[in-house]
C-alpha cells in the first residue's frame, strides 16, 4: 500500500508511442498540442533526439530551441557530451561513463483566438493581432542509462521529475517519484503512461507512485500555469518525459 497516488502502466505491450494531450485530458488545439522531447539509442553508441508525440508523429523543430544537454555519471559529475547537428536532426554522444543524461529545450510561444479548435500561430501573444490566449511550452527530458543514487538527486531543471530510489525498478514494483517546479514539490502535475489507463497526480508533497513493467518505459508529466499580467502569453506549459528500461 502507499499513501501516494499510484499509476500502473499497462502490460499489454512495451510503449513505443508517446502519450497525446487528449489521453490525458490536456488539449491544446493546432501548434500548442502536446509535443516533447526525448533521446533514442542508435546502433553507434549515440543518440537520436526526436520531437513531436501528437497522434505518434514525429517532427523536425529548430535546434536553436534546445537550450541544454547535460550527462552524468554514477557519481553524479558532468561528464563530455557532443552535441552534433546533422541535416535530418540532432545526434548526442555522451561519453562512455554516462548514467544519466537530461535534455531542456524551451518550444517558444504560441497564441490565438478564444476559439479553442483554432490552429495557434508560433508567436508571442503582443506579435499577434487579435490573440486572446497564448502558450509559453518548454519541454525537458531524462534519458536512464544506469540506475544509481544521482537519480534521487534533482539537476536543477525548471521542471523535473526525480526518481526516489537509486536502485533499478523491477517490472511490476512500485517507484514513487517527486515533481519539482522551481525547485519546489509541485502537487497536482499529470503523470501518465502513453495512450493507455488513467493518470494519477501528484499530492500535496509533489509525490506519486507509478508501476513499470518489462522494457522501455516512457512516462510522461504535464503541468499548466494560467499567468497574468504578461503580454506574451496566458499560460505556462511544461512537459516532461522520463524514459527507462526495465529488465
Amino acid at each position: 500500500m502507499t499513501d501516494h497516488p499510484t499509476l500502473e502502466r499497462p502490460s499489454t505491450a512495451w510503449l513505443r508511442q508517446l502519450c497525446t494531450a487528449a489521453a490525458v485530458g490536456l488539449v491544446l488545439c493546432g501548434a500548442a498540442q502536446a509535443h516533447n522531447v526525448w533521446l533514442e539509442a542508435d546502433a553507434q553508441g549515440g543518440y537520436v533526439m526526436q520531437f513531436g508525440g501528437h497522434d505518434g508523429q514525429l517532427e523536425a523543430f529548430d535546434p536553436a530551441k534546445l537550450q541544454r544537454v547535460h550527462a552524468y555519471d554514477l557519481r553524479g559529475r558532468s561528464v563530455p557530451t557532443e552535441v552534433q547537428r546533422l541535416p535530418d536532426g540532432i545526434r548526442v554522444k555522451p561519453d562512455a561513463k554516462a548514467a544519466l543524461i537530461a535534455v531542456e529545450l524551451d518550444n517558444g510561444y504560441f497564441s490565438g483566438s478564444a476559439d479553442k479548435h483554432a490552429e495557434m500561430k508560433p508567436l508571442p501573444m503582443d506579435q499577434n493581432p487579435g490573440a486572446v490566449r497564448g502558450v509559453h511550452a518548454r519541454k525537458f527530458h531524462k534519458t536512464v542509462v544506469q540506475w544509481g543514487a544521482l537519480l534521487q538527486r534533482p539537476l536543477g531543471q525548471m521542471f523535473e521529475v526525480v526518481p526516489q530510489q537509486g536502485k533499478a525498478p523491477h517490472a511490476g514494483q512500485a517507484l514513487r517519484l517527486l515533481v519539482l517546479l522551481n525547485g519546489k514539490p509541485q502537487p497536482g502535475v499529470r503523470l501518465s503512461w502513453g495512450e493507455h489507463g488513467s493518470p494519477v497526480s501528484t499530492d500535496a508533497q509533489g509525490l506519486a507512485t507509478v508501476v513499470p513493467t518489462a522494457g522501455t518505459n516512457t512516462l510522461q508529466a504535464i503541468l499548466r500555469v494560467p499567468v497574468t499580467g504578461d503580454a506574451k502569453t496566458t499560460e505556462n506549459s511544461y512537459e516532461y518525459l522520463l524514459r527507462f528500461a526495465v529488465h
